[in-house]
């Protein structure tokens, strides 16, 4: 479950929306990750725990999760299938009608009618792309804002008194994205936060629900996967390419994290070059 801060291309400047449908299998989880723009999960179908930032938040189907914006925020499946809308609003296109998405949070999770009717109308849109879909969207987008300043309760964003915690995992997140493909240790890495392993250890997995290496280790398998499905290494080049200086473990973690052995995943690559 590695972590970064995610920067997002709007494609269409006149669409300032990113929106799409999501699946995870049991005890799956998506990368640990902050951005400036406010995102709404919403979950269809089966059971998850939504860490954001400090707040360990449990949901199930009907449910809304708001990720404030800045929330260092990750996805823990807890069913055999979990499936998810999800929709990313960027900032400034709220603020415009007045808004204010960095300077309010809305607490989760939120349980309303109409905001899962909002959801279904935005996907109809997003499938169908009839005339005028994207002001259509648009407009749906900005009411669901409005509601949800409205009914849920809200607080002033300000300084998190567990913010030095988050400055630390942030700062540990980027040094294992840049170093995980070389042999790195916890010790390399507390030495580069400046904290004990042990306070270290404990407060990344309170913030993150997961171990150091766990995340170290997802974020290899992650790259292998990408190299294996290239169709141009094989799985004993992806894992020594990705960090993994045995096979058998790379095998064990790959199958922890992506679901799938590594072969299955190259099946993949080789399926589609014929």
């Amino acid at each position: 479950m590695p972590a970064k801060y995610e920067h997002h291309i709007l494609h269409d400047p006149d669409f300032p929306v990113i929106f799409h449908f999501d699946t995870l299998h049991e005890n799956q989880s998506i990368f640990v990750h902050w951005h400036e723009n406010p995102e709404l999960l919403f979950f269809k179908r089966g059971d998850a725990v939504v860490y954001c930032d400090t707040v360990e938040i449990n949901s199930c189907a009907g449910d809304l999760i708001v990720v404030n914006s800045g929330a260092l925020h990750t996805i823990h499946s807890k069913s055999p299938l979990c499936e998810y809308y999800c929709l990313i609003i960027d900032k400034t296109f709220c603020e415009n009608f007045e808004l204010p998405v960095r300077e309010i949070h809305l607490r989760s999770p939120i349980s309303d009618e109409k905001v899962q009717a909002s959801f279904d109308f935005i996907a109809k849109e997003m499938n169908e792309q009839n005339l005028y879909f994207k002001a259509a969207i648009k407009a749906e987008v900005i009411s669901l804002m409005v509601r949800l300043f409205r009914i849920s309760p809200a607080q002033p964003a300000c300084e998190n008194k567990h913010s030095r915690h988050l400055d630390m995992v942030r700062k540990s997140i980027r040094y294992i994205r840049q170093n995980y493909k070389e042999q790195i240790s916890i010790d390399d890495i507390c030495n580069h936060v400046g904290y004990t392993k042990y306070y270290f250890c404990r407060v990344f997995r309170e913030i993150t629900g997961k171990t150091v290496i766990d995340t170290v280790n997802f974020m290899r398998c992650d790259y292998a996967r990408t190299l294996l499905l290239s169709g141009r290494f094989n799985v004993g080049e992806s894992a020594e390419l990705s960090g993994f200086n045995n096979l058998s473990y790379f095998s064990k973690m790959y199958k922890r994290h992506m679901g799938v052995l590594p072969s299955e995943t190259w099946q993949i690559s080789e399926r589609e070059k014929i």
